[in-house]
């Protein structure tokens, strides 16, 4: 799915589809997509289907087994299958699941657990951030004591992700253009007088610059992934 339409890219960037093709630029959308996707670690499509196995940690220092879980993605849509595991890998419990309808709705509360909410930056609005709390059961510690399979996104992609989506569409586009037309006049003369067009290299690699610093700023607030993953442990192996 791409997250913006080439007329988005054209109001970007200033160009339009006489000096790049929308073939060219649809194709440009579906990279920056890709690309977004990877720098935030999410996908911001409606209905993603994730089936996650959760880990869980030994009593705490008072006793009790953890009662939590934190899925990896979110906003949480529905919750289709949720149980608890042994350790050969078999459910033990199986708690009720939350339908989209129902989350859309507001439900975000079963027999078993809570399904909480924060305030999403990129809407302004309470959604399930992906925080589950149990009401009365508890997780022994295991490697994968949980299985969740769940459906995150957003019904309708979230304009800031238009917005830096088509910015980074928009910086391929630029490249290309300047690729191609590498032997652009900068200035000509008549008779009557000389024009001076300026520097056209230049004036391309101004507006990329600009993009870039836009793109950059629009991902402080949207969020990257980690680009490095550290594993400790206080084991004897």
């Amino acid at each position: 799915m791409a997250y913006c339409v080439n007329t988005d890219v054209y109001s970007k960037t200033g160009l339009s589809t006489s000096e790049v093709a929308s073939a060219l630029v649809d194709a440009y959308i579906l990279e920056a997509t890709a690309e977004l996707e990877s720098l935030a670690g999410r996908s911001f499509a409606n209905g993603n289907s994730v089936t996650e196995y959760i880990g869980f940690r030994d009593k705490d220092i008072t006793g009790l087994y953890q009662n939590n879980l934190q899925l990896s993605h979110y906003p949480i849509q529905s919750i289709s299958l949720f149980t608890k595991l042994d350790s050969d890998g078999t459910a033990t419990t199986t708690y009720a699941n939350l339908t989209s309808v129902q989350i859309t709705a507001g439900t975000i509360s079963t027999v078993d657990y809570w399904l909480n909410t924060s305030n999403d930056s990129l809407t302004n609005s309470i959604l399930p951030n992906g925080q589950i709390m149990m009401k009365t059961d508890t997780f022994p510690a295991s490697t994968h004591g949980a299985k969740v399979t769940y459906t995150y996104g957003y019904a309708t992609v979230p304009k800031l992700i238009e917005s830096v989506t088509s910015c980074l569409a928009g910086i391929r586009t630029w490249l290309h253009f300047i690729g191609a037309s590498y032997n652009r006049l900068n200035s000509y003369s008549i008779p009557q007088q000389t024009v001076q067009k300026g520097d056209f290299y230049q004036r391309g690699m101004q507006n990329i610059n600009l993009l870039t610093e836009e793109a950059n700023r629009l991902l402080d607030r949207i969020g990257r992934a980690p680009r490095t993953f550290i594993l400790a442990t206080g084991g004897n192996r």
